[in-house]
């Protein structure tokens, strides 16, 4: 059976060791962000304030998971799953624990050896309709890469099928703003 299209950016779905997971961070999106950031999206430090990333412009800060602003044409408080570009500063909320583990799916096949290897990402793209990410992990670079560090596979049936293009990844942010502290 073939594994599910269906890229979602990263979800946050455990920890490595003790303590509760899923704790969001609030961080501030400067109002000239020029670049959309979707629901699962990586993101980095950009001068005081955060900005999608990058394969290329690593560390990552943690996972965008959404944001509140003034929307300025009607000066009510908005919330949103996507920060898009707008003329207002955003209070984004962000995964930001080094330790979170997020599933998060590769665009094409892999084998079982891809486990304790690392990755990169994919250029960041999404959904203006849902405002989830697409951003997947780039499967022609397992062993190169280096923004994310494969520990597992998902445990879910239609996603997990090693060896199909597709699968779901267990894995944690490798190169982390706050890795080495």
């Amino acid at each position: 059976m073939a594994n599910t299209d269906a890229a979602f950016g990263m979800n946050p779905v455990e920890k490595i060791g003790s303590g509760p997971s899923g704790k969001l961070a609030s961080y501030k999106v400067a109002a000239s962000e020029a670049n959309a950031i979707f629901q699962g999206s990586v993101v980095m430090p950009d001068s005081g304030y955060i900005q999608v990333g990058a394969a290329a412009s690593a560390p990552f800060t943690g996972v965008f998971w959404g944001c509140k602003y003034d929307d300025p044409t009607t000066n009510k408080p908005t919330f949103k799953n996507q920060y898009a570009t707008t003329t207002a500063v955003a209070d984004a909320f962000v995964y930001d624990d080094p330790y979170q583990v997020f599933e998060i799916q590769a665009d094409g096949a892999y084998a079982q050896t891809a486990i304790q290897q690392a990755a990169d990402i994919t250029a960041e793209s999404g959904s203006t309709t849902t405002g989830v990410s697409t951003q997947e992990l780039d499967s022609s670079d397992i062993g190169t890469g280096a923004n994310l560090l494969i520990i597992g596979f998902s445990g879910s049936p239609d996603r997990g099928q090693v060896g199909n293009a597709n699968g779901v990844f267990k894995v944690l942010i490798q190169e982390h703003t706050y890795a080495n502290l």
